[in-house]
């Protein structure tokens, strides 16, 4: 089962491959309804969890509401729960001087006891 959420105008877009294991999200996270938003990926997440497996996780934010960082930490940790911090591979993408960004991927790293893989990326024009 694979999962797509085309991106929205306060809403990242979001795609899940179940064969690979990888889910991507990219762009700026400020649903009105945040646990409406991010219920289905957890979903998603449960519908291949508890395998022996490698979960791939690949984020580009470039903005993300208050509600959305809390949103998405409870995201990753309930990952993190399902298939063990060691199975866990964490990219987390940013522009180039987007220091807020960058910072909460550092800190969600430090919460989650997870070493994440830090790219700085050019600033898209």
């Amino acid at each position: 089962m694979n999962l797509l959420i085309e991106q929205g105008k306060n809403t990242p877009k979001v795609s899940g491959d179940s064969t690979s294991r990888t889910l991507v999200m990219e762009g700026s996270s400020f649903p009105e309804n945040v646990r409406k938003f991010y219920n289905p990926i957890n979903d998603w997440l449960d519908s291949i969890g508890n395998t022996k497996s490698t979960m791939n996780i690949d984020c580009k934010f470039y903005y993300l509401a208050s509600s959305s960082i809390i949103a998405l930490l409870k995201t990753l940790k309930y990952a993190e729960k399902l298939f063990g911090n060691a199975k866990i591979s964490i990219k987390w993408r940013y522009e180039e001087d987007d220091d807020d960004i960058r910072k909460i991927g550092e800190d969600f790293s430090y919460l989650l006891g997870i070493e994440f893989e830090f790219i700085e990326e050019p600033e898209e024009v």
